[in-house]
């Protein structure tokens, strides 16, 4: 349902495999969807589950940190017991929205010993996880990610890949859907649609050249 989700076409075909992959059961079932905030990562992981229809969970992190020295890597154990031990692991989704917060490059993070260790366990839990279970994870900062992380999902979704002319398209469908709650508006989305043309994209971090 591209008016529900506009996404460039890139993007929206390696979602459509995503799909797929689930549905017909391949034994694929962990992916990462990394890109800038804002690029529709955790939103598609809502459509995702939409379209398969079954329930989202939400992993929060900021439940699994905690101030007491190895008690994080407690916490994130019994996560994944319990993520493991679900009934119907087919009737879900797991979703471990901005990975990132646990899961920093190991070598690259101040307190190098306990993020080291959480780490560690994350990379062990997913070695462990059952093929039964699809888990999605995001992240706003995958040039950071421990690489042994990165290694241990199925597949990598690049989300921003969105050229001007993509940015312009996705702006035009987001307008027309908010102006269908009022009716009495005219609207000109020609109009806009050079308005925003006239603007310059910001140009991700990752593609600037030092």
């Amino acid at each position: 349902d591209q008016s529900a989700l506009p996404l460039p076409k890139a993007i929206s075909e390696d979602i459509v495999g995503v799909i797929n992959a689930i549905n017909h059961n391949v034994g694929v079932n962990k992916f990462l969807f990394e890109g800038e905030p804002g690029t529709g990562k955790t939103e598609t992981v809502k459509h995702i589950a939409r379209i398969l229809d079954r329930e989202l969970y939400l992993v929060k992190f900021n439940l699994i940190v905690d101030s007491k020295l190895g008690q994080s890597t407690k916490n994130l154990v019994e996560l994944f017991e319990q993520i493991n031990a679900l009934p119907q692991p087919h009737n879900v989704i797991i979703l471990l929205d901005e990975i990132d917060a646990i899961a920093l490059d190991r070598i690259n993070v101040n307190d190098l010993r306990e993020m080291g260790r959480l780490t560690s366990t994350l990379l062990k839990e997913l070695d462990k996880l059952s093929d039964e279970v699809v888990l999605i994870a995001t992240t706003n900062l995958f040039s950071k990610l421990d690489k042994a992380l990165v290694r241990r999902f199925d597949a990598t979704i690049n989300f921003n890949r969105y050229t001007k002319e993509d940015l312009i398209e996705v702006s035009e469908t987001i307008l027309a859907e908010y102006l269908n709650n009022f009716p009495n508006v005219t609207r000109n989305l020609k109009l806009f649609k050079k308005i925003i043309g006239l603007f310059e994209p910001i140009p991700y971090p990752g593609d600037l050249k030092n």
